[in-house]
C-alpha cells in the first residue's frame, strides 16, 4: 500500500462514519424488524452490518500512515435517519416494504457520501486508496439494488 498524500483524515473518517451510520442504521432495523416478527429480513442486515465492518477495517490503514485514529462516530444525518426510521415505522406502514424503504434511504445517503467522494477532483488522494472506495461503492450499490429489489417485491 503506497503513503497517501491527503491534505487531513477527514475523507476517510467520512467514509468510516458513513459505515458507522450504517452499521447502526441496521442495527435499528433488526429491532424494527423483530418487532414486526420478520424473521427474514435480519440476516441481510446483518450481512450489511459486516459488510460496513469490513469497510472500515479496509480503511484504517490508510488513516495509520497518518498516526490518526479511525473514527467510531456517526454523521449527524445518520443519527437523524435512525430517528426518522423510528417515526416512520410508529407513523406509516409498520410493514416490511415501509422498513425496506427506510432502509433504502440510509442507503441513498451510503451512496452519496461515497460518489462525492469519487466525483470530487480535489481531493489529492493516491490511486490505491480511490481503487479501494470505487469498490467499496460497487459492493454496496449492490446491497442497495438488493434492497430495492425487496422493498418493490408484492408482499400479498
Amino acid at each position: 500500500m503506497e503513503t497517501i498524500t491527503i491534505n487531513d483524515s477527514t475523507l476517510i473518517n467520512d467514509l468510516i462514519q458513513i459505515n458507522n451510520d450504517r452499521i447502526a442504521g441496521y442495527k435499528k432495523a433488526i429491532e424494527i424488524a423483530d418487532r414486526l416478527h420478520i424473521d427474514t429480513l435480519p440476516p441481510i442486515f446483518v450481512d450489511y452490518m459486516n459488510q460496513s465492518e469490513l469497510f472500515i477495517e479496509e480503511l484504517k490503514p490508510y488513516l495509520e500512515q497518518q498516526a490518526k485514529a479511525a473514527t467510531d462516530g456517526t454523521m449527524i444525518s445518520g443519527k437523524l435517519f435512525r430517528i426518522w426510521m423510528d417515526i416512520k415505522s410508529a407513523v406509516s406502514g409498520n410493514d416490511q416494504k415501509s422498513l425496506l424503504s427506510s432502509c433504502e434511504q440510509g442507503e441513498d445517503a451510503f451512496t452519496k457520501t461515497y460518489k462525492d467522494v469519487v466525483d470530487n477532483q480535489d481531493w489529492e488522494i493516491t490511486h490505491d486508496l480511490l481503487l479501494l472506495i470505487e469498490k467499496q461503492l460497487a459492493i454496496q450499490l449492490e446491497a442497495h439494488e438488493y434492497i430495492k429489489t425487496l422493498r418493490d417485491k408484492d408482499y400479498n
